[in-house]
Order: structure tokens, then sequence, then C-alpha cells
């Protein structure tokens, strides 16, 4: 048991691991779908701001407002900042734009609007880009962080001032917002994927006592077979696999009982059996050595008896193999006609010397039918010494085939069974009137049996008709 223990894993163990395994794989399978959307949308959102933004400087978005020479203001104003709120977007993703020099200095807002509510912001973003000597030449969407906040931005060249200086305009989205939110979400996820690793975990040990418990009982149930305790196990389970798994060991467990006493009883007769062959030698054998019996006589009795002992011995040898005979058969086609005729020729001068004739009832066509035929020959064989021993005058024998089956039938004119005798003939070691010792018919019945047919026995009035069906 421990070593099954060491090796395999428990009911409960594979359902939780199963559960849990399913959960995370589709709440990992939510938060990559959820975090691709996410990226999908931040990208798409700052694509079409940005490129929106840059399309109001080719449109003439940018108003340039002209010194009295003709030229542009040495540093630009708000005159020359787009009108942002013609671009599509919400609050929480609508770009916005400052101006930086070559230098990355930032030149719009200036110090002197550091009033505005994100100043330091815009002022933190240029220091980033100084800091990473991005290049504003690149006509890219870019992405950095600047103190804890994350930006895209699109640089655009303004036209060169009189004082020579070049300067950017520098489209930037915001994004921490939606980065922010995004990432709440995951923690709600996770946390969820948490509470249900939980109930994943509960579910588990209570689906697995429910499958474990039966198991066990009929775990238990199989043990007590074993042990040789063959009463019925009378738990009742709700679950349609479990009842016909339970009725199955039921039923195994009565053919267990029967198949038991059976061979308690089969060792029993054979011991009986065989003691009284063996009585009669030895009592004889005695006799012959003490001088009070008459030698040949006695000779002739253990001859008689010795036969009569091979005989049993045979039958029985042949009896305790007989369950067995679909793993050694050699199956083949054969004419039953063939066989019962050779049965019946092996036996005719014993039954010519009771005056018995044979009266044969065959189809004109073949009756072939696959067999192993050693084994039908001796049951065909025992069903004809058997007639032998009770027919008056006439044996019978029918061998025909319709409509699908085949019907042996072997009849004899003789008494008949008596009604008390008749259900149990072809039981081990049952002996009827002027029987023998009771192995002969329960070796046809069992050879029936293993060819998948049935035979049966009744009186006729006028005898006694075995009938075999294929």
């Amino acid at each position: 048991m421990s070593n099954i223990s060491g090796r395999k894993i428990s009911i409960r163990t594979r359902i939780f691991v199963i559960m849990l395994s399913l959960i995370a794989a589709i709440f990992l399978m939510v938060l990559a779908v959820f975090n691709l959307l996410v990226g999908e949308y931040i990208k798409n959102s700052v694509n079409e701001q940005l490129k929106d933004a840059r399309q109001l400087v080719h449109d003439g978005a940018i108003p340039p407002k002209l010194t009295p020479g003709g030229q542009p203001p040495p540093v630009p104003g708000p005159e020359f900042i787009p009108d942002m709120r013609r671009l599509p977007g919400g609050p929480a993703d609508k770009a916005e734009v400052m101006v930086v020099s070559d230098s990355y200095e930032l030149i719009f807002p200036n110090s002197s609007m550091s009033f505005m509510r994100n100043y330091d912001e815009i002022n933190a973003l240029a220091a980033q880009l100084k800091h990473e000597q991005v290049n504003l030449q690149s006509n890219q969407i870019t992405r950095v962080k600047a103190s804890e906040r994350e930006y895209y931005f699109m640089s655009a060249k303004m036209p060169p001032n009189p004082l020579g200086g070049v300067s950017y305009l520098v489209y930037y989205i915001d994004m921490t917002a939606i980065k922010s939110f995004a990432g709440r979400i995951n923690i709600v996820l996770l946390a969820v994927m948490g509470i249900a690793g939980i109930l994943a975990a509960t579910i588990s040990i209570f689906l697995s006592g429910l499958i474990a418990k039966p198991v066990r009982e009929l775990t238990r149930f199989a043990v007590r077979i074993g042990k040789g305790n063959f009463s019925r196990n009378t738990f009742d389970y709700s679950d349609i696999e479990l009842a016909e798994l339970a009725e199955s060991m039921n039923k195994a467990a009565v053919q267990l009982d029967a198949y038991d006493k059976e061979q308690k009883q089969f060792f029993q007769n054979v011991s009986h059996e065989l003691r009284t062959p063996l009585q009669a030698i030895k009592c004889n054998a005695e006799g012959i050595k003490q001088r009070i019996l008459d030698p040949e006589k006695s000779s002739r009795v253990i001859i008689s008896e010795t036969d009569r002992l091979r005989k049993m011995v045979e039958d029985l040898l042949y009896l305790s193999r007989i369950d067995s005979i679909t793993t050694d058969s050699k199956i083949e086609e054969y004419d039953l006609r063939e066989l019962l005729s050779n049965c019946v020729e092996r036996q005719r001068s014993l039954a010519a010397e009771r005056n018995i004739q044979f009266v044969f009832e065959f189809d004109d066509q073949p009756v072939n039918m696959c067999c192993d035929e050693k084994h039908i020959s001796r049951a065909f064989s025992n069903l004809i010494s058997n007639a032998i021993r009770y027919a008056r005058t006439e044996i019978i024998l029918a061998c025909r085939q319709a409509n699908g089956r085949i019907t042996i039938a072997v009849a004899d004119d003789g008494e008949g069974i008596s009604n008390q005798d008749l259900p149990h003939i072809f039981d081990r070691f049952y002996k009827g009137s002027g029987g023998k010792y009771g192995i002969g018919l329960s070796i046809v019945k069992s050879v029936i049996e293993q060819h998948r047919g049935r035979i049966e026995a009744q009186n006729t009035g006028m005898g006694t008709l075995f009938t075999i069906t294929f």
C-alpha cells in the first residue's frame, strides 16, 4: 500500500490541481487579452491624437503672428500653438503641446507661466527629453517616462526665427491615468483569481470527498471479497456509474460465492468418489494377501476398479481444464454431421452388444461450424454413451441448420429421467438413477457453453431428448 501511495496522487489532489490550473489559465488569458486591448487602445489613441495634431501644422492651423517687418517673432508665443480643441478624444487622452529649443530648453510655456497647473510636469518632460537626448527630428511617436508619468510625443520643427534659433513643437499625451487604471484592473483580476483559487480548493475538497468515499467503500468491498467474504455490498449510490460498478461487483461476489461453494463441493465429491474404488482395491488386495478371497475374482475386481478409477481421474483432469479450453483450443471449421458419425462409429460395438440401433436425421447439406474438434467430439461421445446406457432399442441423432441456428439432438427410447433428477443432471457429481459418477454430462455442458451454445434435457414420454443449440 505504501509503494502505491508513493507513486500515485489522491483524487483530491488531482481535482484540486485540475481546477486550479483551469482557473489560472482562464484568468491569465483574461489578463493577457485585457492588457493587449489596453495596449491597442493606447496605441490607436496616441496615433490618432498626435497625427491629427501634426496635421494641424500642415493644414495651417498655426497662424503665425508677423512683426511689422514681416518676420515671425523671435520667441514663439501662444499664437503659434495649434488649437487642440479641434482634436478628437476625451480629457484623459487629449494631446497637448509645448515648444522646446534644439538644446531641449523649454520655450513655451516659459518660466513666466509657472502658475499653470501642469507647468511642473511639462518642465519635467522637457528635462527628460534632454536627459535622454531624444531625436526631435525623427517624426516618430516616442514613449518617455518623466516624474513617474508616462507620455507619448511627436515633434515638429518650427519655422526658423530671425535670431537663428531652432525650435520644435512637441505634441504629447499623458497616458498615466489609463496605465494606472489598467494596473488597478490587473490587481483586481489577480485578487479575484486568488479568491477563485480558494473557492476551487474548497470545491475540490468537497467533490473529492463525494467521489473518494464510495471508491473507498468499494475498495473495502473488493478486499472483503478477496478474503473470501462474498456478502453483498448494501451501499446505495446516487451516481449511475458507481451504482453500476457496485452492482457488477455484487454480481461478481455472488458468482464467486457460487464458484467457491461449487469447488468445495467438487473436492468433497472427488474425495468421496475416489475413496470408493480405492477401498475396493485395498480390500481385494488384502483378501488376496490373507488368502481369504479368490485371487482370480479379486483380480478382476481390482482391474475393474482400477479402470474405473483411471477413467474418473481422466474425467476430473479434463474437467479441471475445461474452463480454459478457449486459450489452448484449436478452432477450425468442421461438418458437425461427420463429427457425430465418427463418435457413433467409436461406440457402435458397445451399442451392438445391447442390440441398440442408431437412426440418423441429418441435413443433406453440410452443417459447418468453427469449433475445437477434440472437445466437441468429447461432448458428443459423452451424450451418445449416456444414451446407450439408458436406451432400449434405438437412439436417434439429428443435425440440422436453419435460420442461422444449428440444432443437434440425441434421443433415446429409455425410461426417461425422473422429475426429481431432471433439474440437476448437468451438475458436477450429481448421479441420477443408473449414473456412474456424475461427471460426463457436466463436461458436455461446459464444452457446449465454451462454444457459446446451449444444452437442454427433457422427457418426451418415450425416452429422453438432449437438444444442443448453437
